[in-house]
């Protein structure tokens, strides 16, 4: 029912939530994808509305299920890199950057797994990799969880913290300190076992990963915080503090199960698994799946 460029302005649209970072990753003014989403949304008599920082579909979306189920299987059979890739704000980042052959990247800043995850779903992305293990959801018929290794979460601080210095740790030398956390509920597995230490104490509140409202807040030198190896690698600057978690997240390349036979998807999957294999050997408290 629309062409190839109208839809993917409203996709970008509801992937990158702004019209202007739209028009600035298809190459076009902000002023013709704000018409040509009128447009589309007239011709699926649809309304777009701002939810939470996030712009949601108003009507009933079954033409435009199907017409996006067409489009998206033109991104896998075109020779163009037109596959859609987001990932969390240091998978995507740590793993798929170079950006693999065939896809092109996202925003890297999502809180929490909700919005990537309705994005799959509704083919406005093509594939996700996410970092919330234990909390991932499991494969269903729909969506499918491919780990592609495991990390232990440390808790971590600004070096200049009190407790930087120290060679051992018990619970009761974290409890004067506020520790950062997100909603409660986002995340419930990792934050029953963060508060079961005495931790995830002291919200912050963003709407989209920044680093200033997250690893920045350390910068007191006494808020405490939680990162993988990988995390690390994006959240500079912090001190692994000597104290066990008992926490073991890691990667999942998503992809909606529909599109696990197509050649861009398989060759996505190997890349990670190499890039992967990769950092491994730099750092080896990755767990690579057996």
């Amino acid at each position: 029912m629309v062409g190839l460029e109208e839809l993917a302005m409203l996709d970008h649209v509801l992937w990158f939530r702004s019209g202007e970072a739209a028009a600035q990753r298809l190459h076009c003014a902000q002023s013709t994808v704000s018409r040509r989403n009128t447009e589309t949304l007239r011709c699926f008599g649809l309304e777009m509305l701002r939810e939470n920082g996030e712009w949601e579909l108003e009507g009933d979306q079954t033409l435009l299920r199907m017409e996006r189920r067409v489009h998206q299987m033109h991104r896998f059979l075109s020779d163009e890199p037109l596959c859609r890739l987001e990932g969390s704000p240091w998978g995507g980042p740590v793993l798929a950057d170079p950006m693999p052959a065939g896809w092109v990247g996202g925003v890297w800043n999502h809180v929490g797994m909700e919005r990537p995850l309705q994005l799959l779903r509704e083919r406005v992305i093509d594939a996700w990799v996410g970092s919330y293990q234990p909390d991932m959801p499991l494969s269903d018929s729909e969506i499918t969880v491919i780990d592609l290794c495991r990390t232990p979460v440390h808790l971590v601080a600004n070096p200049g913290h009190p407790l930087a210095s120290r060679q051992r740790l018990a619970q009761e030398d974290l409890d004067p300190f506020p520790s950062l956390s997100l909603p409660s509920g986002m995340f419930p597995k990792t934050e029953a076992i963060l508060r079961s230490h005495g931790l995830w104490t002291t919200p912050a509140r963003m709407a989209r990963y920044k680093p200033e409202l997250w690893e920045g807040q350390t910068a007191d030198q006494v808020t405490l915080s939680y990162a993988s190896c990988l995390a690390l690698e994006v959240m500079e600057g912090l001190q692994v503090l000597p104290y066990d978690l008992g926490l073991m997240s890691g990667e999942s390349l998503v992809v909606r199960s529909d599109l696990l036979p197509q050649p861009k998807v398989l060759a996505l999957l190997s890349s990670l698994r190499r890039r992967v294999s990769i950092k491994a050997k730099e750092l080896p408290e990755i767990v690579l799946p057996h």
